[in-house]
């Protein structure tokens, strides 16, 4: 039996046909038709379509001895590779000149307004550390102004956040307290600088050590009682 011949075999069992139905559909013998699925011949030119049309395969389908669909899959199946591997290179180019900034657009003017705060209190403090510096020659006093200066654009952040309706809708989402995280990090930041402006107005960095140690310690708590409070409210 040919590739053929077992094909359509297999077609005319799957349409549930006798060889003497098909045969009358076709408008030839039942001999005829059981020699087709034997290999013994093949079917006129002229009948391919009328057998296809019964079948509903194609005619390409019929001479190569099977369905095309496990071709078709695998063509779709490349043309979605293809149109995946485009994707995540467009990704890539537009993460890489946008610099991974690739949500910029997306930002509210809060947002935008709380970013440029932060950049402007950052910019300032270098420029006054490298003012006085060169004016009073005093670069191993005045050099705290710079952590400081990071340290308060994170708390214009943290406030920035908090004040941001989405953003505490997504935290919310998912299962997070915005404020006790706000209050944490306040915490923490006027901590850092706390201990670095006493440190360098005083100069007794070692005990001084005890302010961030207790900040730590605060923030600690507060975060306990946050998730104390929201499983008692669950």
């Amino acid at each position: 039996m040919t590739d053929f011949g077992e094909f359509l075999y297999g077609l005319r069992k799957e349409k549930g046909l006798t060889q003497a139905e098909l045969a009358e559909a076709l408008g030839v013998t039942n001999k005829a038709v059981s020699k087709w699925e034997t290999g013994e011949a093949m079917p006129e030119t002229s009948l391919l379509i009328p057998i296809s049309r019964i079948f509903g395969v194609s005619v390409d389908e019929l001479l190569n001895g099977r369905r095309a669909e496990k071709s078709d899959n695998n063509n779709r199946a490349d043309t979605n590779a293809q149109a995946e591997k485009i994707s995540t290179a467009d990704d890539i180019s537009r993460h890489i000149f946008t610099r991974g900034k690739d949500g910029e657009e997306n930002k509210t003017l809060a947002e935008k307004l709380v970013g440029a705060v932060c950049a402007t209190v950052v910019f300032a403090c270098i420029t006054v550390y490298i003012f006085l510096g060169a004016l009073l020659e005093l670069w191993e006093v005045i050099w705290v102004i710079i952590p400081v200066g990071a340290l308060s654009a994170g708390i214009i952040g943290i406030i920035g956040d908090v004040c941001n309706p989405v953003k505490r809708k997504k935290k919310m989402e998912r299962g997070e307290n915005p404020y006790i995280g706000c209050v944490c990090g306040l915490i923490i930041l006027l901590s850092a600088n706390a201990y670095l402006i006493a440190g360098v107005i005083t100069g007794m960095w070692h005990p001084l050590w005890i302010i961030v140690v207790v900040g730590a310690v605060a923030c600690f708590a507060v975060g306990a009682v946050g998730d104390l409070f929201l499983n008692n409210k669950k």
